[in-house]
């Protein structure tokens, strides 16, 4: 519980959080104490007293970078591998994720778990929908602000915007990263259904829509997770290895 408590203490200074989100969205990039002072107006004994306060709680790791001409070496922040998550009281399902992965993994019907995610997606998007009296089709710049909506609530860092060949998608955490690691394909196969189903059910698209990967998925090792939305073929079959 004590974990718990530090981390609540430590994320509810907004300036502190906003500090921390920037960092969460660029995970394979180290800052200074220099560049977030700078990025976030601060002076930088501020900005590494916050820093400091989020390394103590296990948010952020620290590395030494020595300078070309030497002197004293530069301090660099970034995420974690494996960040922290808490809940009150606490809640641990990576145990039962792991389990059904295996399970999918060694006996999967790949229509059927298409079938299902995609259900899952359309069944978020009808409650967005329903929540805020939208229309029954999205579509446009409309569309990209609900997709924005619907993925910062789950967690996804999101860029989301509309362009006139559809809709570009870019999510920069990957809240499966921990599962991703023993399945990667399976992994991302599950989060793409289950994201297409979420736009089909905003668009009142079906079967001629398409979520097509740009670059390698985060479960693959790439930096962030890239996406366009429009119609065409299904989708289905691409590995994440297949993706680039």
């Amino acid at each position: 519980m004590q974990r718990e408590h530090l981390l609540t203490a430590v994320l509810a200074d907004d300036t502190r959080f906003s500090i921390y989100r920037a960092i969460a969205e660029q995970p394979t990039v180290a800052v200074t104490v220099a560049e977030v002072a700078e990025r976030s107006g601060l002076h930088p004994n501020v900005a590494r007293m916050h820093l400091s306060k989020l390394e103590q709680a296990g948010l952020l790791e620290t590395a030494l970078r020595k300078k070309s001409g030497g002197g004293r070496p530069a301090k660099l922040y970034k995420l974690p591998e494996h960040v922290s998550t808490f809940a009150f009281p606490p809640r641990h399902y990576e145990l039962l994720a792991a389990l059904a992965l295996e399970i999918l993994a060694e006996s999967s019907d790949d229509d059927a778990v298409q079938r299902v995610c995609r259900r899952a997606g359309r069944g978020v998007a009808d409650a967005y929908r329903r929540e805020r009296s939208l229309p029954a089709t999205l579509h446009g710049h409309a569309l990209a602000a609900a997709v924005q909506d619907i993925a910062e609530e789950q967690g996804l860092l999101p860029d989301i915007e509309w362009h006139s060949d559809g809709l570009h998608i870019e999510l920069r955490n990957c809240v499966f990263r921990e599962a991703a690691e023993t399945h990667p394909d399976l992994s991302c196969a599950i989060h793409r259904a289950f994201f297409r189903g979420m736009i089909d059910g905003l668009t009142g698209d079906g079967e001629g829509s398409e979520l097509v990967p740009d670059g390698p998925s985060m479960g693959c090792g790439g930096d962030e997770c890239r996406f366009s939305y429009h119609g065409g073929d299904d989708d289905r079959g691409r590995s994440c290895r297949g993706a680039s």
